[in-house]
C-alpha cells in the first residue's frame, strides 16, 4: 500500500515538473483590422509557433491590456491568440502579449485578485502585434459632396436664369 503510493506521488510529481518549457523559441506573425468603415471592433490575432529545448509545452496563456486570454492550439508547436477591442479605444502602434504558463497564470490570477501590476509576473515569451491603424474611410463622405455639389449647381443655375429674365 505505501509502495503503490510512494510510486503514484512519483509520476504525479513528475508530471508536474516535466510540463516546463526551457528554453523557449518563439516565431510570430499578427494580423489586425485593416479597414474599419464597417467594423465596430478591430480584431488582433497573433499566431506564433513555440519550441522548447526539452519538448514539453504547458497549457498557454495570455496576457493582454492586463486581461488573461486563452491561448489556442492550432496544430503541433503552433498557437493563436486573438481578442477584439473597439474602434474608439484601440490605438496604432506596438501591443505587448505575455504567454503564461500554469505557473505564470497563477500568479497573474494571484496579482489581479489582490490589485497589483502583472508586470512582476515572470512569462515564458513575448508577442509584438504592430497595429498600423486601420482606415475609417474618406474625410468627406459622398452624400455631403454630393450635397454641397448639387447646392452650388442649384445656385449658379438660380443666379443665371435671374441674370437672362432681368
Amino acid at each position: 500500500m505505501f509502495r503503490s503510493f510512494i510510486i503514484a506521488s512519483i509520476f504525479a510529481f513528475s508530471a508536474v515538473f516535466c510540463e516546463t518549457c526551457t528554453k523557449p523559441e518563439v516565431t510570430s506573425t499578427s494580423f489586425t483590422t485593416q479597414d474599419a468603415t464597417i467594423v465596430t471592433n478591430i480584431a488582433y490575432i497573433a499566431d506564433f509557433t513555440l519550441k522548447c529545448s526539452n519538448g514539453q509545452v504547458p497549457p498557454l496563456y495570455a496576457e493582454v491590456n492586463g486581461n488573461i486570454v486563452p491561448v489556442s492550439v492550432v496544430g503541433p508547436n503552433q498557437y493563436q491568440i486573438s481578442w477584439t477591442e473597439d474602434i474608439k479605444t484601440a490605438r496604432s502602434g506596438d501591443k505587448l502579449v505575455r504567454v503564461l504558463d500554469e505557473d505564470g497564470f497563477a500568479a497573474a490570477r494571484k496579482a489581479l485578485r489582490s490589485g497589483e501590476d502583472l508586470s512582476g509576473v515572470s512569462s515564458i515569451a513575448d508577442v509584438v502585434i504592430n497595429y498600423p491603424g486601420a482606415y475609417n474611410g474618406p474625410w468627406l463622405k459622398s452624400e455631403l459632396l454630393a450635397t454641397l455639389v448639387s447646392l452650388v449647381v442649384a445656385y449658379f443655375a438660380i443666379s443665371f436664369k435671374l441674370k437672362v429674365t432681368a
